[in-house]
């Protein structure tokens, strides 16, 4: 059998990104938490063994992967009454592309909005490179796939949103 993740040593090493990327995606103090404890429990249950120097990579690209699941799918369990969604006027920001938009959201209400519309792989993609700030090739560590796959489900998912902005903005 083999031997079981350091777990105190990487939930005191990697606790802080990982409960910083949720806050990230969630906006939610208390809920980032939750998803962040929950994905050390799953590293512990799930994940891979810590038993050399080299193995923190493979635990932090894991916990990565675990922890935008599981904010991605706590985003796609809430359920916003419409009130709450026309309530506030977003701010102009600029999108993918360099395109401006008067109307625009933040990266949060774009990922909860496309959350149901877009595979999850792209939706993954699209975090880890334009929210979470990774490089194509850490994303590709992260999600398990190749570097050429990357590019491809950034552009799906580039895809979803303009045609997602063409329908909201219409």
């Amino acid at each position: 059998m083999p031997p079981a993740p350091r777990l105190p040593i990487a939930y005191l090493r990697f606790v802080p990104a990982i409960r910083l990327k949720c806050r990230r995606i969630l906006a939610n103090e208390d809920e980032a938490e939750d998803v962040a404890h929950e994905s050390f429990a799953m590293l512990l249950q799930f994940g891979p063994t810590w038993v050399g120097d080299a193995d923190p990579q493979l635990v932090m690209a894991w916990l990565y992967r675990t922890s935008t699941r599981l904010s991605i799918d706590a985003l796609r369990r809430r359920r916003r009454p419409a009130s709450e969604n026309a309530s506030a006027e977003p701010e102009a920001s600029w999108w993918p592309g360099g395109v401006r938009v008067e109307r625009a959201l933040t990266a949060r209400e774009l990922v909860r909005a496309l959350s149901t519309r877009v595979r999850e792989d792209e939706l993954q993609a699209a975090v880890l490179c334009r929210i979470d700030g990774l490089s194509q090739e850490e994303a590709a560590m992260v999600l398990e796939v190749s570097e050429r796959t990357v590019p491809r489900l950034l552009e799906r998912f580039d895809t979803h949103v303009y045609a997602w902005r063409r329908e909201y903005l219409a």
